[in-house]
């Protein structure tokens, strides 16, 4: 007597009860599954491209905002610091290292960020082909941006303002590919990263007043000023390229005081620093300092309630799963008492008819566990889509994790427990008194 094909036909025999377990089943599996596949991811991205940085220095305005952009590259900077007034910390004795970025620009809605070539050693970066830039308007790619694009060593392109999709290109000067990253899994693979100098270059004719030096003017003045400012800046993307003779002569026109970043990473020599330069920072005029650690600790505890309530959710509509399977088995044995009485007759033993029941309870739980993996990894896999679409990070639902082992023994445990009390049922049924009924 195949025991185990008894009970898949029994359960066969009533789609609609058993469909309704599974699918409250496949439902709890997949939020909790979907949950723990995007926290796992996010906290490995944040681990990774957190690169050892200490401290980020920053315009005035939201810290965990700063630490977004200028760490993880997805939000909008606070503002513009100048780049030697930054001088205390790259000259600080207990820094190990400072490395500035300039974000403002982008490549169809990847980054261009400027920076040193420390940035690539922060996140162990390697070349794969070409070389790091090492002159004005020349770019080194990540492997994500190179591969999405097509980008070759030796193609040219150009950068747009902001950092969505823009209207407005820098035309006149090309930045020219002269090499490309290994993948890293870090934020190397989606940026475009050049000179600090190549973007004081393009922004040369740019006006940069410092806050606060407004004129008191009229409103048809202000109208007539934007004006001005639209056409002066249209001539700037029109003209012609300038060529890299003259960039060294560009640099000597802009003014120290017009040279700004976006933002300076900082290493720490010793942690003592911890004690004295952010200190130093948030007293200087217009800057401020955020503590990555610290920002994204606050960040996981505002995150922590919603994914409780989530989980709490699931757990619910497991629940509620485990209780339909119980109700749908109890309400089957009064429709099968007689064909267990029969069974008896034919020589399957009490434990047999136990056992068929907890298979049944076996089955089902299975059946709601491999869908439920299915759906979840499928769901994942679709939602990293729009994931890499609008913040340039992959994520995929093709991993698997070791919490999914825990996930399918404790689907097994609901399984057998909703069984169990049909199954002690089924053992003391009364042959002679179902079959004389």
């Amino acid at each position: 007597m195949n025991l185990l094909k008894i009970s898949w036909k029994n359960i066969l025999y009533r789609p609609l009860s058993s469909g309704l377990s599974v699918l409250l089943l496949v439902s709890g599996i997949s939020i909790i599954l979907i949950t723990l596949l995007t926290l796992h991811q996010i906290e490995d991205k944040f681990k990774n491209n957190i690169g050892g940085v200490d401290l980020i220095i920053a315009a005035e305005g939201s810290r965990l905002q700063s630490v977004l952009c200028n760490l993880y590259q997805i939000d909008k900077p606070t503002g513009n610091i100048n780049y030697a007034r930054t001088g205390f910390v790259r000259m600080h004795p207990m820094v190990k290292k400072a490395i500035p970025l300039s974000i403002g620009d982008n490549y169809k809605t990847y980054r261009i960020l400027a920076t040193t070539h420390d940035y690539i050693e922060l996140y162990k970066g390697k070349i794969a082909k070409g070389k790091l830039w090492e002159k004005p308007m020349e770019a080194t790619l990540g492997s994500e941006v190179a591969q999405k694009f097509n980008l070759k060593i030796g193609d040219k392109f150009s950068g747009g303002h902001g950092l969505g999709e823009s209207i407005e290109e820098h035309k006149g000067q090309q930045y020219v590919v002269v090499g490309i990253l290994e993948p890293s899994n870090t934020v190397l693979d989606n940026l475009l990263l050049t000179s600090l100098e190549s973007v004081w270059i393009l922004h040369a004719d740019h006006d940069h007043k410092a806050k606060g030096d407004f004129d008191i003017i009229s409103k048809e003045q202000h109208e007539e000023n934007i004006k001005k400012q639209k056409e002066e800046e249209h001539h700037h993307h029109e003209r012609t390229e300038v060529s890299p003779q003259d960039f060294e002569a560009i640099l000597k026109t802009i003014d120290i005081r017009d040279r700004e970043i976006t933002s300076m990473l900082v290493q720490y020599k010793t942690p003592r620093a911890r004690f004295t330069l952010p200190g130093i920072a948030n007293n200087t005029d217009g800057m401020m300092a955020a503590e990555p650690a610290i920002e994204i600790m606050q960040l996981f505890e505002l995150i922590e309630p919603a994914v409780k309530i989530i989980g709490i959710m699931a757990l619910v509509i497991v629940v509620i799963a485990s209780l339909s399977m119980f109700v749908a088995m109890i309400n089957s044995l009064k429709d099968r008492q007689y064909e267990i009485a029969i069974m008896r007759t034919m020589g399957a033993t009490t434990s047999k008819v136990f056992g068929m029941i907890l298979i049944e309870g076996f089955l089902l739980a299975v059946t709601g566990y491999v869908l439920g993996t299915i759906v979840s990894h499928l769901g994942m896999e679709f939602f990293s889509g729009y994931l890499a679409k609008n913040y340039h990070y992959n994520f995929t639902g093709f991993i698997f994790l070791q919490e999914e082992l825990y996930l399918f023994l404790g689907a097994i445990i609901i399984g057998i427990v909703s069984a169990l009390y049909p199954a002690f049922k089924a053992y003391k049924t009364d042959i002679s008194k179902v079959l004389s009924s």
